[in-house]
């Protein structure tokens, strides 16, 4: 009983980082301020649905997978205070290497619409006079990010102004951003591209309800 209660436990916290790093650049971009929130959201919850069951869940062990994934939602639904998407977002970048980059594949749509918004959040990231980073939107422009500061560089170089194609290549090819050229992962380049595209295009919402059909 001790080990299963164990491989529980451990499967909800990765869970719960997943979701945290998958989550905090969507609700950013929608004006959200908390997971909870974005759990909450009309079009990013059922977005979310399908990516947790189709693309998070059969990555994680099968011994304790759905206990895991329904204290973990809960957990998330119902801790608004202490999960502010404008705290996650400081250290995020080395959060999403570490556990969403090697999960991602053909197979994952919806971690690759994340990916793309997670590098529009970040693009165009401020340099302020105290030498520290600050988000580019304007709502979060006092919060000061104090992590990351190799990719965060990297990221002030790049512009809104840039074709999807041109931000995702740039993007995928800093070596300083993701401690190596992205654009390895043969699939990335072209899917990243498309998900940014339609997100440029149609506008967030209207991309994630697309999901949901």
């Amino acid at each position: 009983m001790a080990v299963r209660e164990f491989s529980v436990v451990s499967a909800e916290v990765m869970l719960k980082a997943r979701t945290e790093c998958l989550l905090t650049p969507v609700g950013i971009l929608m004006g959200l301020e908390t997971v909870a929130d974005c759990m909450n959201d009309p079009e990013i919850r059922p977005w979310f649905g399908h990516l947790l069951q189709d693309e998070l869940m059969p990555q994680m062990p099968e011994e304790g997978r759905n206990e895991a994934v329904i204290q973990a939602c809960r957990y998330l639904s119902f801790k608004p205070a202490s999960l502010k998407l404008c705290d996650l977002a400081d250290g995020l970048i080395d959060s999403w290497a570490l556990h969403i980059l090697p999960l991602m594949s053909e197979k994952t749509p919806r971690m690759i619409q994340a990916f793309a918004m997670l590098i529009m959040l970040f693009t165009g990231v401020r340099r302020g006079e105290d030498q520290g980073y600050y988000l580019p939107q304007e709502a979060l422009a006092h919060q000061r990010l104090t992590r990351d500061e190799k990719a965060l560089r990297s990221f002030s170089r790049l512009s809104w102004d840039m074709q999807a194609d041109s931000l995702c290549y740039a993007a995928l090819a800093d070596a300083d951003i993701w401690g190596r050229d992205l654009r390895e992962l043969t699939f990335l380049p072209d899917r990243l591209t498309e998900a940014m595209t339609d997100i440029q295009l149609l506008g967030l919402r209207q991309v994630l309800a697309g999901g949901d059909e």
